[in-house]
C-alpha cells in the first residue's frame, strides 16, 4: 500500500447520504455538469452555504473518481451496509491517520479481546503521531483537536465504534463486510483493506 501524507481532514468526512445521491446520479448517466448544477444551484444536498456545498461535492467527486466504476455502482445500488462500507473503503484509501488508528490501536485491542477503546487510548495514539510526524506537530491545537474528532467520527459513522455511557469511550464492533463488497475488494487486489474494516 503506498503511504499517503498526513492531511488535516476536518470536514465532510463521511457524507453518506450525499455520496449515495451523487453515486446514483453518476450511475444514471448524469454528467459532471449536471451533478454540479443540481448540488450547487438547486441545493440537492440541503446545505446552508454555497461553500459547504462546494466542499462536500469536491470531496465526494474526488473519492468516486479515484476508484473503478464498480464501487460507484455498489454505492448507488447496494443496501445500507454495502454503501456504508464502500464509503469507508474510499476514505481509508485517502486517510493515512485513519488507517494507522485502526491498524495500530483497534486491531491490537481486538486481538487482545479488549473491545473498549478509551479516551486515554485515543490520546496516546494521537500524541504519539504528534511526536513522530513534523506534519502533525505543525498543526495548530484547534486543527489537531478537529482532526482527532473527525477521524474517530468516521469510524463511528461506519458503525465500527459505538459510544458507551462512559464519555469518551467506545465499544469496538467487528461486523462482517457484505459479501458483494468483500469479493470485489479481493478481485481488485484490495483485500488488505478488509482488516482495516475490522473484517477479521
Amino acid at each position: 500500500m503506498t503511504e499517503t501524507a498526513y492531511a488535516a481532514r476536518t470536514n465532510h468526512a463521511f457524507v453518506l447520504t450525499e455520496t449515495v445521491t451523487v453515486a446514483e446520479l453518476m450511475h444514471q448517466g448524469a454528467t459532471a455538469d449536471d451533478i454540479r448544477r443540481q448540488v450547487l444551484v438547486e441545493d440537492l444536498f440541503q446545505l446552508r452555504s454555497q461553500a459547504s456545498r462546494e466542499r462536500a461535492l469536491q470531496t465526494i467527486l474526488k473519492r468516486l473518481h479515484q476508484v473503478p466504476e464498480t464501487y460507484v455502482h455498489l454505492i448507488a445500488t447496494g443496501n445500507i451496509d454495502t454503501r456504508r462500507y464502500t464509503i469507508l473503503f474510499l476514505i481509508l484509501r485517502e486517510h493515512r491517520l485513519l488507517r494507522e488508528l485502526v491498524a495500530e490501536i483497534l486491531l491490537d485491542k481486538i486481538k487482545a479481546f479488549d473491545f473498549i477503546l478509551t479516551a486515554a487510548d485515543l490520546r496516546t495514539f494521537f500524541e504519539g503521531k504528534r511526536e513522530q510526524s513534523t506534519t502533525v506537530a505543525a498543526w495548530s491545537d484547534s486543527t489537531y483537536k478537529k482532526v482527532m474528532s473527525s477521524t474517530v467520527q468516521v469510524i463511528v459513522n461506519a458503525g465500527l465504534l459505538q459510544p458507551t455511557p462512559q464519555r469518551g469511550n467506545y465499544e469496538i464492533r467487528s461486523i462482517p463486510i457484505p459479501s458483494v463488497l468483500r469479493q470485489q475488494l479481493l478481485n481488485d487486489g484490495f483485500g488488505h483493506y478488509l482488516a482495516l474494516m475490522l473484517d477479521i
